[in-house]
């Protein structure tokens, strides 16, 4: 399969499921970011997202220079997988039964959400190949997305995903820490990217690569786009926006996997581009609706 349809489609998967969950998330969350106790308009809600991921990135380039063993990153890898496609269970399964011409008790439900959930991480080292860990993969951050995106409106969301844009050029190209996460991550066997085969890219093999050489996408650069858009959603309440700003982000995902293809293979910062994009997708579709 051409390489930019394939990350295009994850992130379409990852999107629809993301923004599906963040729907009914913003529903039950309300007005109240739930980390911070404070509107879901204040900034401190992506300060809050910020600091989580700045430090849950030391800790793992920590671990990954310390810690030699392979169960502390098994439990990570199980954990989120199991949690984060439990955020979609939990509202996909929740509209099948009441969809269903039976009815479950509240204790029923829990438990199918449960073994949903764990039969979805047991799929995951089962039968271990790319099929397998995406798609497991693309469950677990389109929940987890979906659910972090209902707790923040447009311009916390705006703030994070533009810090977050930053903070990843300065990763990739400055420090270049997060390139060595993407490798380390890779012979842990963490879930850390989404993966295809290099077969087939007219650039070649990428300079420095370790282990057998793919092509890879961070969950990051899926995850917060998802975030961005329900942050859009719940403040502007139209799916006409989020379509604005999932088609720019679209293309600019588009954009970065063409080039790393097709002009020169490199570890790139994805997210720039993709928001990037989006803002202007935003832009775009805010100015047709005002106008139309």
């Amino acid at each position: 399969m051409n390489k930019i349809l394939f990350f295009v489609l994850i992130f379409a998967f990852c999107t629809a499921l993301g923004l599906y969950v963040g729907a009914r998330a913003i529903t039950e969350v309300g007005d109240i970011n739930p980390t911070t106790g404070k509107s879901v308009d204040d900034p401190i809600g992506a300060l809050y997202i910020l600091g989580i991921v700045l430090v849950g990135t030391v800790g793992l380039l920590i671990a990954l220079k310390y810690y030699k063993g392979k169960l502390l990153f098994l439990i990570f890898e199980v954990y989120i997988i199991f949690v984060g496609s439990m955020m979609v269970w939990q509202y996909l399964l929740l509209d099948i039964f009441n969809a269903a011409p039976f009815v479950i008790s509240q204790e029923e439900y829990l438990i199918a959400v449960l073994v949903v959930s764990l039969l979805t991480v047991v799929i995951r080292f089962v039968k271990r190949n790319f099929a397998t860990t995406n798609i497991t993969l693309a469950l677990a951050i389109a929940g987890a997305g979906g659910v972090i995106g209902s707790f923040m409106g447009f311009i916390p969301a705006l703030l994070l995903v533009i810090a977050l844009g930053t903070y990843d050029i300065i990763a990739v190209f400055k420090t270049k820490h997060m390139i060595k996460l993407a490798d380390e991550s890779r012979l842990k066997e963490m879930p850390v990217m989404f993966e295809t085969s290099s077969k087939g890219i007219k650039t070649g093999s990428r300079k420095g690569a370790r282990k057998s050489d793919v092509l890879g996408l961070g969950t990051g650069d899926v995850a917060i786009p998802i975030i961005f858009f329900v942050g859009i959603l719940r403040t502007f309440g139209s799916w006409v926006p989020v379509a604005g700003a999932v088609i720019g982000a679209a293309i600019g995902l588009g954009i970065t996997i063409y080039y790393v293809t097709n002009i020169k293979r490199m570890a790139l910062p994805a997210l720039p581009p993709i928001i990037g994009c989006s803002i202007i997708g935003l832009g775009i579709s805010l100015l047709t609706q005002t106008f139309l």
